[in-house]
């Protein structure tokens, strides 16, 4: 049987949102195929009461819990988020792997990631397309900003330049300012010290203040590099659109062969 102390207790989880409902299958799936032996899964559901919606994860076996469904998404999403550190700190869990609702993840994730010990760590995914000045196609921007540099200041939060693969191809394990919270696991230690915040007045993610709170307070933030290809981030663009590994196993073979 699994304990603590061989394998520390997880909690897997995101804010979900009924508009998203078209990615929820495969996110169900690979959460419930983690091999990691000793997490649970718990979804905070920001939208307003589906019926349909909260039974696509419930009826799977997870467990979901509701928050409050403000107009404004930058304040829903944060008190679904507040709702979800909060459990894993109560709960006991000694990690919260924060996945995002459209973020399919692979089978080993956990084991790769807990490896590293640290407190906050994070996998790369694809975030959109980084083009020229004709707008021709160049490069991905990643889920991960440059700890040197900054472009900006907003709201007391330093606006950061994104990675792009080619800049973290085959690097290993970095120090980054931000990974995003779509694919990163937080120590609940850092979640007792910083709390969620959001500004109502600015159109900023809370995910841009954690880190830069983290950043403030001393707390480095890592990337593992080497899970470039192995995340999905699914966008619907006029359909399902897979962007990365797990789902796009033509793409996945092209960059893993490199």
């Amino acid at each position: 049987m699994a304990t603590n102390e061989q394998f520390p207790k997880i909690l897997v989880g995101a804010p979900v949102y009924s508009n998203k409902k078209y990615v929820t299958p495969y996110w169900i799936e690979s959460v419930k195929n983690l091999t990691y032996p000793n997490y649970d899964v718990l979804v905070v559901d920001n939208s307003k009461s589906s019926t349909k919606f909260e039974d696509s994860f419930t009826k799977n076996g997870i467990h979901l819990i509701k928050s409050e469904p403000h107009e404004n998404p930058f304040r829903r999403v944060a008190e679904a988020r507040q709702k979800l550190n909060d459990y894993a700190v109560l709960g006991g869990y000694q990690h919260l792997l924060s996945v995002e609702q459209d973020v399919i993840i692979p089978p080993g994730l956990l084991e790769i990631l807990l490896a590293h010990n640290k407190q906050i760590i994070g996998a790369p995914y694809i975030v959109s397309s980084h083009t020229d000045e004709n707008r021709r196609h160049i490069d991905y921007i990643v889920s991960a900003s440059k700890l040197d540099k900054v472009l900006d200041r907003i709201d007391g939060v330093d606006v950061n330049e994104w990675y792009l693969t080619e800049e973290i191809k085959d690097r290993g394990l970095i120090q980054v300012k931000s990974c995003s919270l779509g694919c990163t696991l937080v120590s609940t230690r850092v979640l007792q010290q910083i709390r969620v915040r959001f500004n109502p007045t600015i159109n900023r993610a809370d995910d841009s203040y954690f880190f830069q709170d983290c950043h403030d307070q001393g707390i480095p933030v890592f990337l593992d590099t080497s899970l470039l290809w192995k995340i999905d981030h699914v966008k619907r663009l006029g359909g399902e659109l897979p962007v990365g590994g797990t789902l796009n196993k033509n793409n996945y073979d092209k960059h893993s062969k490199k």
